[in-house]
C-alpha cells in the first residue's frame, strides 16, 4: 500500500465526516440524504452524467425519448448514492432469497464455485447475504487509490463474512480456487488491456476474462447473482441458473462462448430493474479494434436497440 500524502489525508477527512454524516438519523433519513446528493452528483459529474445518458442511447436508442432517457440516468444516479449508503448500513437492510437452492447446488457439488456478478441494485449487502449462504465467501476487489481510504472502506466491510482479495493477486486467486472456495467476480468492466470480446445488453463490449478462463481451468460452476432493492432497507438476493463451464458451446473460444454465456445470463435481470444499474461506467468505452468511444459517438452505435421493460416503462411515467 503506496505511502499517504497530503492530498489523501484530506480526502480521508471528507470521507470519515461523510460517512458519519449517513450514519447518523434512522434508514430512511439516510435515504433522504442519499437522494439529495445524487441530485448535486448529477450537476457535478458531468462525465459520469453524459456515459449514463450515452450508455442507455446506446442500448435502448429511439425506444426512450430524451426525457425519458435523462429521468432513468437521474434514477441511476439515486442508485449508485443509495447503494453506496446501503454499504455503510449494511446491516439495517432485510433480504428475501429467490433461487438460492440453485447456489446451494452448487456448493455441494464440491468443485468450488464461481459467482459472477454486476453492478445492480444493493451490491454489497449483496455480498454479505452471500457470505451468510455459504459460511465465507472470497471476493475480489480493486483497492482504492487513497490509502486511507482503503483502510476505511475496509474497516466498514469487515463484518460481511467475506475474504477480499485484490484483482492483481493472481497466486492468491489461483489458491482460492484450488482450495474449492466460493469465489466472487463482478463481471460488467470495462476492459481496455486483454478483455475478451463478448455482447453485453446487445452491444459488443471488452470483458474480463478471469471468471470464465478460472471456471475452465478447474472445471467450477458459475452461479450468477444479484441483489434487488425493493422498497427502503428491502432486498431480494436473486440467484440465477448454474452454468456449467464445459457444456456444448456455439464453436467460439471457449472463454469467448462462456462470457458470451455469464453476460446473458445478467441481460433480462438488468432490463427489468434498469433503473438500478450503474450506467455511469464507460461500460463500452474501450472496442474490440482497440478505439476508445466517446459519450457523444456511443449514442449512434446500435442499429438494433432493445426496448425498456413495461416495468421500466411504467416507472419513467410515475410522477417524481
Amino acid at each position: 500500500m503506496s505511502r499517504p500524502r497530503f492530498r489523501h489525508r484530506v480526502e480521508w477527512l471528507l470521507l470519515e465526516s461523510l460517512l458519519a454524516w449517513i450514519r447518523q438519523g434512522d434508514l430512511n433519513a439516510a435515504y433522504r440524504k442519499a437522494k439529495g446528493v445524487s441530485r448535486l452528483a448529477q450537476r457535478l459529474l458531468r462525465s459520469e452524467w453524459a456515459w449514463a445518458n450515452a450508455n442507455l442511447a446506446l442500448v435502448y436508442g429511439q425506444t426512450l425519448t430524451p426525457e425519458q432517457r435523462e429521468r432513468l440516468a437521474a434514477l441511476a444516479f439515486e442508485n449508485i448514492f443509495y447503494s453506496h449508503m446501503e454499504a455503510i448500513r449494511v446491516h439495517e437492510i432485510t433480504f428475501r432469497d429467490t433461487g438460492v437452492e440453485r447456489l446451494h447446488a452448487a456448493c455441494e457439488q464440491g468443485r468450488g464455485v464461481i459467482v459472477v456478478g454486476v453492478h445492480v441494485g444493493c451490491w454489497e449487502p449483496g455480498l454479505k447475504r452471500l457470505a451468510g449462504h455459504v459460511g465465507k465467501a472470497t471476493i475480489l476487489y480493486r483497492h482504492a487509490s487513497n490509502p486511507l481510504s482503503e483502510q476505511s472502506f475496509m474497516k466498514m466491510r469487515a463484518g460481511y463474512g467475506v475474504e477480499w482479495l485484490s484483482r492483481q493477486d493472481t497466486r492468491a486467486i489461483v489458491r482460492a480456487c484450488q482450495e474449492r472456495k466460493v469465489l466472487g467476480f463482478m463481471t460488467d468492466i470495462n476492459t481496455r488491456d486483454g478483455g475478451v470480446t463478448a455482447p453485453f445488453l446487445g452491444v459488443e463490449a471488452q470483458c474480463p476474462p478471469g471468471a470464465a478462463r478460472l471456471a475452465l481451468k478447474f472445471n467450477m460452476p458459475l452461479v450468477p447473482i444479484i441483489a434487488t432493492r425493493h422498497g427502503m432497507g428491502q432486498a431480494i438476493f436473486r440467484v440465477g441458473q448454474a452454468i456449467d463451464p464445459h457444456s456444448a458451446g456455439s464453436g467460439e473460444p471457449p472463454i469467448q462462448t462462456l462470457t458470451t454465456r455469464i453476460n446473458a445470463a445478467f441481460t433480462a435481470w438488468v432490463h427489468e430493474y434498469a433503473e438500478q444499474y450503474n450506467w455511469l461506467h464507460a461500460r463500452w468505452r474501450a472496442r474490440p479494434d482497440g478505439t476508445l468511444w466517446r459519450p457523444e459517438e456511443a449514442i449512434h452505435a446500435n442499429p438494433a436497440p432493445t426496448p425498456p421493460s413495461p416495468r421500466i416503462m411504467r416507472l419513467l411515467q410515475t410522477p417524481r
